[in-house]
């Protein structure tokens, strides 16, 4: 008798250190995610919409203040070593309705001007001078540069594509 209340209390005590455990192993897995701001749900971005955007409503920002001129170091080859490509970018952005954001969203691309170039940058630096010699070089250096370019200006809660269009006015390959 005495040997089952004994093997009866031994359990109980298991039982309660296993869902002691089970809890703190939940415990740490949510305060771990919070920490890191990772979510529980869904991780993917919400989709950017785009608007129809008048002529009177886009507004030009250029990437380059001065002469707008770059000049990037592109990927180097056997045939082409040290290669570059002399390109002037200019940001067409969304002023929104009247431009009543037209301000905002310039500070915006001012304030992440440093990272807009490094975009510029690496992007280039993966190309290499048969790349971007091709007939659609430049619309895909377009597109590609206007999704990172949204990435980098589009605020946490807005859904709003704000980079309408990247122009390249000049594109020297050498």
């Amino acid at each position: 008798m005495q040997g089952k209340t004994l093997y009866t209390i031994l359990l109980s005590i298991i039982a309660v250190l296993t869902l002691a455990l089970a809890v703190m192993v939940i415990f740490v897995f949510t305060a771990f995610n919070a920490k890191t701001g990772i979510s529980s749900s869904a991780e993917t971005p919400k989709p950017l919409v785009e608007r129809a955007v008048p002529k009177e409503e886009q507004v030009e920002f250029q990437l380059y203040e001065d002469s707008n001129e770059a000049i990037f170091n592109i990927k180097s080859t056997e045939a082409h070593p040290n290669s570059f490509l002399m390109a002037s970018v200019s940001i067409i952005y969304d002023g929104g309705k009247r431009n009543k954001l037209a301000e905002d969203r310039k500070l915006l691309l001012e304030k992440n001007l440093s990272i807009l170039k490094q975009a510029c940058i690496k992007y280039f630096m993966n190309q290499s001078y048969e790349d971007l010699g091709g007939e659609d070089a430049m619309d895909k250096a377009r597109a590609s540069l206007k999704v990172t370019f949204n990435e980098i200006v589009r605020p946490d809660d807005s859904e709003d594509m704000i980079i309408i269009d990247v122009v390249f006015d000049k594109w020297i390959r050498q």
